[in-house]
């Protein structure tokens, strides 16, 4: 899966009860090629407001939650692969 071009580098719109809306800006990526775009973005952001508010969605997935006592499942992807 992480070699199909199935990845999008996206803005969340954030709102008081979380995410509100999101826009694809690029994409499809590789999920390898999509984080090294989210790692340049985060090093050399130039005119965008927060790079910090772009992310990397997906075909979803389950994930571990931070408790480690359950999964989810989540279409969004890390900037970084998990050692």
């Amino acid at each position: 899966m992480k070699n199909k071009k199935e990845f999008y580098i996206t803005e969340l719109k954030m709102g008081e009860d979380g995410l509100e809306d999101y826009t694809i800006y690029g994409g499809p990526f590789t999920l390898l090629k999509a984080r090294r775009i989210l790692e340049r973005m985060f090093k050399i952001p130039g005119a965008m407001v927060n790079p910090y508010s772009f992310s990397i969605k997906g075909p979803e997935r389950e994930v571990e939650a931070v408790g480690l006592d359950h999964t989810y499942k989540s279409p969004w992807y890390s900037d970084k692969e998990r050692a």
